[in-house]
């Protein structure tokens, strides 16, 4: 089914509600059967299968300026406290935000309020608030669309389809069909999935709370959790040169070598973060069976006389394993013990704390990475190969532990998304200036920012923002499993959508938490209603007041949140949102 977005017949009617209308009337008015203009053609822009074909992924075009943003719309999120008048806890330019309780200089914590925007784009700094889904544009909705099933039923036959547009007004979004023989009722149903036809298919089109939280309709999941550990096979190639390509390798290991897709990244050239020196290869193969082929076939080479060489220096080639190539890439990760690809951690030992687990990357080792680009002359190792922490940043993402929820902080996790934009920024401006045409091509931008968008660790509002930095159009964002609206999930720190799920099965749920949070602020006392309003104005409200309800406290035990706590804390959350909003049975 094709998802137009200015068809949107799934997205809920926000309503004014004033505080003596009673919860029942409230619900009265059901969440499935309005219709609501969805954000501005230029923030959200729609893009045919034509279209999508003639793209390709590649830097902007020198000149070109920035391209049009869907997080880094926002603005004000780059202004200074200063600037823009708010207190101190609004965001600076680098996309981090220091809490008013944190304010020791150099520690950072995610933005409570606005989108991590990436350092160093020009973005033009407005004074206007962020983009907010509005609902007040929405068109008005035709009577018929609440009337009970007997009066749709007399309504069926009685339906006059010229005098019924003139009810819509010029602001209609769904084009009705002037069929006279069909409801707007059932063509509002046409419109949307049939996953969201099951779910409301009830006399009042709202779901109790038990099938609102069957996984079959449930629409989150832990973003972390959907990487799986796989063991592939692997072999080793030590002695390598330092300015050795991944195209060399693969080369190197013969055609008939069933080593992994290319998009699974199988190639890893080890490279030491701190110093920029190549060390080993890994490669994965398909299975353990393929690892010894490739093995065994490079031995029989040397018995017979032929030494294995990658350029004029004689290579070794012995079968590895996930163990060997998780140490050597995560070196700083202390007080683990690899079993494939998943760490087995050490019980604390406080006699010896330089041996306690304490992070699989440093903050440290992800400020050399970038550095080793901006200031190459200041890495030999890195002069004869500046692919280099592009790729070993590639790895990275591919191999980093994610479904290890419960050891991985939000500070770390942050710490590596910057240094994923910042790269990511770099290598667009080294592709545009061409200043090493074989070395730094738009393959290697495309393999960077597939990783980026594919990592499971990072979230829809993360992953936004890649996408603006590679200038993807939102058709490209779907096969990346993300939302629309990304840029409106401001405070996720690990709810994601599931894969699979449809678009308007998302948007129902976020609407049914936005308008239940909406009830729940007027319920509450005049002076905590009046603080909630107040904060309001610095975030979107795309999700309602969802960030009073979780009430995460920022600083510096935020960053050190683990995501399997921030995953607990959205998720008990949105359980309890949608326990008050929806009847028990």
């Amino acid at each position: 089914m094709s998802l137009n977005p200015k068809s949107a017949a799934w997205l809920p009617q926000e309503m004014n509600i004033s505080s003596d209308e009673s919860e029942e009337g409230t619900k009265s008015r059901t969440v499935d059967q309005a219709v609501v203009q969805s954000p501005g053609s230029s923030q959200h822009a729609f893009y045919s299968q034509g279209q999508h074909n003639e793209r390709t992924l590649s830097p902007p075009r020198a000149g070109a300026g920035l391209p049009s943003s869907q997080s880094c719309l926002s603005a004000s999120a780059l202004l200074s406290p200063s600037s823009s008048g708010r207190p101190s806890y609004i965001g600076s330019v680098s996309g981090t935000t220091s809490s008013p309780e944190y304010g020791r200089l150099g520690t950072l914590t995610e933005p409570r309020n606005f989108a991590p925007q990436t350092s160093g784009l020009s973005a033009a700094v407005t004074s206007e608030p962020p983009p907010k889904f509005d609902l007040g544009l929405a068109s008005v909705v035709r009577k018929s669309d609440t009337l009970s099933a007997n009066e749709r039923n007399t309504l069926h036959t009685t339906y006059n389809p010229l005098k019924a547009d003139l009810d819509i007004g010029g602001g209609a979004i769904v084009p009705f069909a002037s069929h006279r023989d069909v409801s707007p009722y059932g063509q509002v149903q046409r419109l949307r999935s049939d996953t969201l036809n099951r779910l409301t298919a009830t006399e009042s089109g709202l779901p109790i709370l038990h099938t609102a939280l069957d996984p079959q309709y449930f629409p989150f999941l832990e973003g972390a959790r959907q990487a799986v550990a796989v063991n592939h096979g692997v072999v080793k190639l030590k002695n390598i040169p330092f300015a050795t390509k991944r195209s060399e390798v693969i080369a190197f290991l013969g055609r008939n070598s069933k080593i992994l897709n290319d998009s699974d990244e199988p190639v890893h050239i080890i490279m030491e973060r701190v110093t920029s020196k190549t060390m080993d290869a890994y490669v994965e193969f398909v299975s353990l069976d393929e690892a010894n082929k490739a093995v065994e076939k490079h031995q029989q080479h040397f018995l017979s006389g032929r030494v294995s060489r990658l350029g004029d220096r004689p290579v070794d080639v012995e079968l590895s394993s996930q163990e060997s190539l998780m140490k050597d890439l995560f070196p700083l990760a202390k007080g683990i013990v690899w079993n494939g690809v998943s760490p087995q951690f050490r019980q604390f030992n406080p006699k010896e704390p330089w041996d306690n687990f304490k992070g699989f990357v440093s903050e440290e080792e992800m400020i050399m990475l970038v550095k080793h680009v901006e200031v190459p002359h200041r890495s030999p190792f890195s002069k004869d190969c500046p692919q280099r922490p592009y790729e070993c940043l590639i790895s990275t993402l591919k191999k980093f532990p994610w479904y290890a929820t419960d050891r991985i902080t939000i500070s770390q996790r942050q710490s590596i998304f910057k240094a994923t934009c910042e790269l990511a920024r770099l290598l667009s401006r080294s592709i545009q200036r061409q200043d090493d045409q074989v070395n730094l091509t738009d393959q290697l931008y495309r393999r960077l920012i597939t990783a980026a968008m594919k990592c499971p660790g990072f979230t829809a509002l993360m992953k936004d923002d890649i996408a603006y930095l590679a200038n993807l159009s939102e058709m490209e964002e779907r096969q990346y499993n993300q939302p629309r609206f990304a840029n409106c999930w401001r405070h996720q720190y690990s709810l994601v959508p599931k894969p699979g799920m449809p678009l308007d099965v998302i948007e129902w749920y976020i609407a049914m938490i936005r308008e239940q949070t909406h009830r729940d602020m007027v319920a509450r006392p005049h002076a905590d209603r009046t603080i909630l309003l107040e904060r309001s104005q610095d975030t979107d409200m795309y999700w309602g007041y969802f960030w009073a309800e979780v009430g995460f406290m920022f600083g510096p035990t935020f960053d050190q949140m683990t995501l399997s706590q921030a995953a607990q804390e959205e998720f008990t959350a949105v359980e309890r949102i949608l326990a008050r909003a929806l009847a028990p049975q």
